[in-house]
């Protein structure tokens, strides 16, 4: 009787040797993509994560149908299938892994002949604040998973700078350096886990921040007559106008124009040591705040 268990433990050991091995499908294939090849046909991508497939397996309906049909098999370690469609119909796609042991779990579906969501329009940019910027847009898609926004400084290329959700309309850029220049695109983003593509990116819009600003300000003096011009664009004072003031980015290279009325003539710049003379053209650095004069005296009669 002592042999017994150990007979029994024997045919146990001999019963699991000769067993049928475990049934092993191979893994499902990932991130399905296509590619455009023509009006007719299609190019289908995968990644194989399987080291066990025999082949793979293509799947497709076409839009309003329930079932899906096959569409042709590949080998083992294929990547890629090419097939036939019809221009102006939506096919969804799915690929398998299959082998003796059975078929793998379907892949993502895949859409072909699905149009990416609408260019968003009437893209803005605005001063909220000194270095703050808010980019809006109107939202003409229905499909769209969300919108991304990129910058590119002054000299450099686009970067994304924030990504919003669908049916978002507004977004603000916080925190920007004073006077630099910015330039901003947005675009519609699709669905890339069934294959819809983004929208182009919309128009381009640019800004200059505002901070880092210095004040220049005019003085109209003298017995005569004359108006004071700036470049860039912001001084503009006299006859009538004693005195103005505006404001340029820090360090902004300023030119001052002056012109006498037909009975003055202009004598000299004040507190602008670059400028001496009558010349009446005047250009420096605005480097810090300045009150600058421009004397204009009556012409002397012979």
């Amino acid at each position: 009787m002592k042999g017994a268990p150990l007979a029994a433990l024997t045919a146990l050991l001999l019963a699991a040797s000769t067993a049928v091995a475990v049934a092993a499908p191979p893994d499902r294939p990932t991130n399905v993509r296509r590619t455009r090849v023509s009006n007719t046909e299609v190019l289908l991508t995968w990644h194989d994560n399987s080291d066990n497939e025999t082949g793979f397996e293509i799947l497709r309906r076409a839009a309003l149908h329930k079932n899906f049909q096959s569409r042709g098999t590949v080998p083992a370690n294929a990547e890629e299938f090419t097939d036939t469609v019809e221009r102006g119909t939506v096919y969804t796609y799915r690929v398998r892994a299959y082998n003796g042991d059975g078929d793998s779990d379907d892949s993502n579906d895949c859409l072909v002949g699905r149009t990416p969501p609408n260019i968003p329009i009437g893209v803005k940019a605005r001063f909220i604040a000194l270095t703050v910027v808010r980019v809006t847009w109107a939202d003409v898609s229905q499909t769209e998973s969300g919108f991304q926004i990129q910058r590119a400084a002054e000299g450099k290329g686009f970067q994304t700078v924030a990504t919003v959700p669908a049916n978002t309309e507004k977004w603000d850029d916080e925190g920007l350096n004073s006077a630099h220049t910015y330039t901003y695109r947005v675009r519609a983003l699709g669905r890339p886990g069934v294959c819809i593509d983004n929208s182009k990116y919309s128009v381009e819009r640019t800004v200059t921040t505002k901070g880092g600003v210095r004040i220049l300000t005019v003085d109209v003096t003298g017995n005569g007559k004359g108006t004071v011009v700036s470049i860039p664009e912001g001084i503009h004072c006299g006859p009538l106008r004693a005195s103005c003031s505006a404001e340029f980015p820090t360090a902004t290279t300023i030119t001052l124009l002056a012109e006498p009325t037909a009975s003055s003539r202009f004598k000299e710049w004040l507190d602008v040591p670059a400028c001496v003379g009558n010349d009446t053209s005047c250009s420096f650095n605005l480097g810090k705040d300045r009150v600058i004069g421009a004397v204009f005296k009556k012409k002397v009669l012979k």
